[in-house]
C-alpha cells in the first residue's frame, strides 16, 4: 500500500466530553464514560508538520454560550483545560504554532476543530463534501448535525484545500475503500470512511510500531467493531448516514482481514488512549 519509508506518528489528547457507556456497547452495563478527544501530530519529510485533528479547547465553552449552540454542551458535556489544548502540548513538545504546515479536519465535530484558530498559519485540509455542509448549514441544523459555526476561521476558504483536489484516489480491490494519496506521494493516504460525518476521513501509513489505519469515529471501540457490535441506534438521530455507516464497518473489516498486520485505531477508543503521549490521569474508559 506504502513505500518502505516510515513516518513518526504522535497521539494525544486534548480533553474530553462525557456520555453513557451505552452509546458505545448496548449491551453493557450503565455508567459514565470519558471520551477522549484524541489527535495525532505527523512529521512529514516532505509535507514537513502535520495535525490530524486537534482535540477540545476553551474555545468550545465560548461556542457554545448562546442558543442553540448550548445544547451541544448538555448533550455532551466536555472537560478541558488550557494547559490540555492542542497549542500548549505542541509547544511543551517544542513545536510552535507557526512550525504546523497542514491541519488536517477529518471532519466537522468539535471535538476535532476546535484547535483550528490557534494555528493561523496552517493550511487545511478537508473534504469537499464536508465542508460544503458546513458552509450550507445554520443554528439547530447545523448543531444537531455536530457543527458549531462559530469555531470555524473567519479565513477557512483562503486557507482550504480539498482533499478532492490535491490527492490521487485508487479503491483498494478487495475491500473496495477509496484512498486519497496527497501531492502524488504514498507515506501518508487518508482513507474515505463515510456514515458518521460527512465526508468523514482517516488515515493509513506504516509507522516503526508497524501499519496503522486510524478510522477516526467509524467506530468508537475497536473491540466492539471487530465483534460486529453496533452502537446504540440512538446515535442514527446524530450521525450523517446510518447506511453507510454500516458500509464504511463493512469494509474496514474485510480491509483487516485481507491485511492481518495493520493495526485499527479509533478517536475515542481505549486502545487507542495506550498509545496517548501525556499522561492522562484517572482515564474512565
Amino acid at each position: 500500500m506504502v513505500s518502505d519509508e516510515k513516518l513518526d506518528v504522535l497521539f494525544f489528547a486534548s480533553g474530553y466530553c462525557v456520555a453513557q457507556s451505552r452509546i458505545v456497547n448496548p449491551g453493557g452495563g450503565w455508567g459514565w464514560r470519558r471520551f477522549y478527544a484524541v489527535w495525532v501530530l505527523i512529521k512529514h519529510p516532505v509535507m514537513g508538520v502535520i495535525l490530524f485533528d486537534g482535540g477540545y479547547n476553551l474555545s468550545f465553552n465560548i461556542a457554545t454560550k448562546a442558543w442553540p449552540d448550548r445544547l451541544y454542551r448538555w448533550v455532551t458535556p466536555v472537560v478541558v483545560t488550557d494547559s490540555d489544548s492542542a497549542v500548549s502540548i505542541l509547544k511543551r513538545e517544542g513545536i510552535s504554532p507557526v512550525d504546523v504546515k497542514y491541519f488536517v479536519i477529518s471532519h466537522f465535530h468539535a471535538d476535532h476543530i476546535c484547535a483550528l484558530n490557534d494555528f493561523p498559519n496552517a493550511e487545511l485540509i478537508c473534504s469537499k463534501k464536508g465542508y460544503e455542509e458546513v458552509a450550507r448549514l445554520d443554528g439547530f441544523a447545523a448543531v444537531r448535525k455536530g457543527i458549531l459555526k462559530r469555531l470555524i476561521p473567519v479565513d477557512f476558504e483562503k486557507r482550504v484545500l480539498f482533499l478532492e483536489d490535491i490527492s490521487i484516489t485508487h479503491i483498494d480491490n478487495d475491500s473496495q475503500l477509496t484512498f486519497f494519496v496527497p501531492f502524488g506521494q504514498d507515506l501518508l493516504q487518508f482513507v474515505d470512511l463515510p456514515g458518521h460525518a460527512r465526508g468523514m476521513f482517516g488515515f493509513y501509513v506504516k509507522t516503526s510500531d508497524g501499519e496503522i489505519l486510524y478510522g477516526t469515529d467509524a467506530s468508537w471501540e475497536s473491540d466492539m467493531f471487530l465483534n460486529g457490535i453496533l452502537p446504540s441506534p440512538v446515535v442514527r438521530l446524530f450521525i450523517d448516514s446510518w447506511p453507510e455507516y454500516m458500509e464504511t464497518n463493512r469494509k474496514l473489516l474485510l480491509f483487516l482481514r485481507n491485511n492481518p498486520g495493520t493495526q485499527i485505531l479509533f478517536t475515542h477508543c481505549s486502545r487507542t488512549l495506550k498509545y496517548v503521549r501525556f499522561p492522562v490521569e484517572n482515564r474512565i474508559i
